[in-house]
């Protein structure tokens, strides 16, 4: 069966209450952004409420100090790379194996500093026991499965992977059972949504543009790879009953699963 994922930026409670609510869910997996790191304290603050950590953000809004993801493009890169540094110690430190991050707003005409920063970020993960991954996002530098993929191939980097995210390709027109098979041992993460084809607008399963057949074979493709990184299902502040939509989602699949006799 899959490993999934509650992520707890979708909730406004506080950290701690947060980690709460979704193990009282019955979640047993949770995904973190950084403004959660320090609220959480530690991993046995995961643990001891049956939790385990999955895939953990390693950017979360605006940068102190006028630092911007831009900068990891540039020269002076540094600054940045260093904040995520931190926060791969910290995502360490609460146990998770997998982080990701989001990409820069353009892709620069040179990239070699952008790819120089990428290698950086995979060697500090790896020095974590951290698999780093790249979410594509459209609109982005990056902003699609297929141009990530080329990327992290580009970085020549053993640790750097592909995040696909269900929702984005609802709205690039790709389709997310080849973006996941495509990736191949470069597939990191899954995150999955939904929305109305046009905006990350992040809504319930079926509440936006998402057809059965599609995720039916997305899930299909997904439980036949030899892939062990779980499912995050990713919902935010604004979208409806965040927990509900959540366990409507893990329930889905979990039915999902019983229909077609997943059981490991």
């Amino acid at each position: 069966m899959l490993q999934i994922s509650a992520c707890a930026w979708a909730l406004s409670t506080p950290p701690r209450q947060s980690l709460d609510r979704i193990s009282l869910a019955g979640f047993d997996t949770v995904d973190l952004w950084p403004n959660s790191f320090d609220g959480v304290g530690s991993a046995e603050e995961i643990t001891s409420r049956g939790l385990k950590p999955g895939c953990f953000g390693l950017l979360a809004g605006a940068m102190s100090g006028g630092l911007s993801l831009d900068d990891i493009t540039g020269a002076n890169a540094q600054p940045v790379l260093d904040l995520m540094f931190g926060n791969i110690d910290k995502a360490a430190a609460l146990g998770v194996k997998r982080a990701y991050m989001v990409t820069p707003s353009e892709y620069p005409a040179d990239d070699s500093h952008f790819l120089d920063s990428i290698r950086a970020l995979g060697d500090h993960a790896a020095s974590a026991g951290v698999k780093l991954c790249i979410e594509p996002h459209p609109g982005r530098s990056i902003p699609s499965d297929a141009a990530c993929l080329e990327f992290v191939k580009k970085s020549e980097h053993e640790n750097v992977h592909v995040l696909v995210d269900f929702g984005h390709c609802l709205i690039t027109g790709e389709s997310p059972s080849e973006s996941i098979q495509n990736a191949g041992d470069r597939l990191g993460y899954v995150h999955i949504d939904d929305n109305h084809g046009k905006f990350d607008d992040h809504v319930a399963l079926f509440d936006g543009v998402l057809k059965a057949p599609v995720i039916n074979d997305f899930l299909k493709t997904l439980v036949s790879l030899p892939y062990d990184g779980g499912l995050g299902i990713e919902f935010k502040l604004t979208t409806p009953s965040p927990m509900s939509a959540m366990v409507q989602a893990r329930d889905f699949i979990r039915g999902w699963e019983s229909r077609q006799g997943v059981t490991a």
